[in-house]
């Protein structure tokens, strides 16, 4: 059996989970609270999560898991195999994990208004009393940790600008095409799309996002192609 830990709410469960749909592979998800960190730590000694589970192993880190996926299960392949494409494909997958996760994280649940709307869905399995403590804590706990990070400091202008050139690069890598890469479905489009859907959480992105109509059919092309669950 294989089995996914996750937190709520992370982009990098999208990613893994879509990842698993594509190739018709069942899995378990099993959802932990942020309260469970000492037991999440039995099964992640990192702390991180998601964390895969298959035959006794356990692999962390998204990119990871992804690669892990592929060479377990390599039906409906979503990593080429071409040098070049794969370097591409390890170049646009870590910006989406690393730079386009920054401004998810920023524009959901520390900017005005969105604050208000995506903390509650983060924290909506915790239990009632430590939800209220939460509801409180974490949005100082994300301003602080992206403010170390960098983009945390940029004032809502900016963002707004920065976030328009990162969809405009999108719209940019697709073209006349359907995907991102080598003409076909892949770990790239995966990643970008995991950012993305988290960008649809912030309402001025939602809105800047209508604006591009290549790159919300891209990502309906990608949930059509990755929806369905195998049966377990």
């Amino acid at each position: 059996m294989l089995t996914l830990h996750q937190y709520n709410q992370s982009p990098f469960n999208q990613k893994i989970q879509r990842m698993l749909n594509y190739k018709g592979v069942a899995f378990e998800e099993i959802y932990w609270r942020i309260a469970e960190r000492g037991k999440v730590l039995k099964v992640s000694p990192s702390g991180k999560l998601p964390a895969l589970e298959h035959n006794g192993k356990v692999v962390v880190d998204s990119t990871d898991m992804a690669y892990y996926i592929e060479t377990a299960f390599p039906q409906r392949p979503l990593i080429p195999e071409d040098p070049k494409l794969r370097g591409l494909l390890h170049a646009i997958e870590d910006w989406a994990d690393e730079s386009l996760y920054f401004y998810e994280m920023v524009l959901r649940f520390t900017t005005e208004g969105n604050t208000e709307k995506n903390v509650p869905k983060l924290i909506e399995n915790e239990a009632p009393a430590l939800r209220w403590l939460l509801k409180r804590i974490i949005p100082r706990l994300l301003r602080k940790a992206t403010a170390n990070q960098g983009i945390g400091r940029k004032s809502r202008e900016q963002l707004s600008i920065d976030t328009r050139r990162h969809i405009e690069a999108v719209a940019n890598m697709l073209g006349q095409d359907d995907w991102l890469l080598d003409n076909r479905l892949t770990l790239a489009d995966l990643a970008v799309y995991a950012m993305f859907q988290c960008f649809r959480d912030a309402d001025f992105v939602a809105a800047m996002l209508d604006e591009y109509p290549a790159v919300t059919a891209w990502m309906a092309r990608i949930e059509t192609e990755t929806s369905t669950r195998a049966q377990e």
